[in-house]
């Protein structure tokens, strides 16, 4: 996460399972989130994400750690 302000920027990372229990995902990415606080309370301003590729591997700090914590 950045702070300038009242402006927040923050990456948190996803994966898709079609049951809870599935072993795997079939899909992963990367969320972009922007809020802004205006003194009161914060609003979402934008979401863009991007889903993973061969090409385009989430980078290993964004994927949760060996002992079940997740992403910062």
């Amino acid at each position: 996460m950045e702070r300038f302000g009242p402006v927040v920027h923050a990456f948190s990372s996803y994966e898709s399972k079609r049951n809870a229990d599935d072993p795997d995902p079939f899909a992963r990415g990367i969320n972009s989130i922007q809020l802004m606080h205006d003194g009161r309370r914060w609003y979402v301003v934008t979401i863009y994400w991007a889903g993973e590729r061969p090409d385009l591997p989430i980078p290993e700090r964004y994927l949760p750690s060996p002992n079940g914590g997740g992403a910062p």
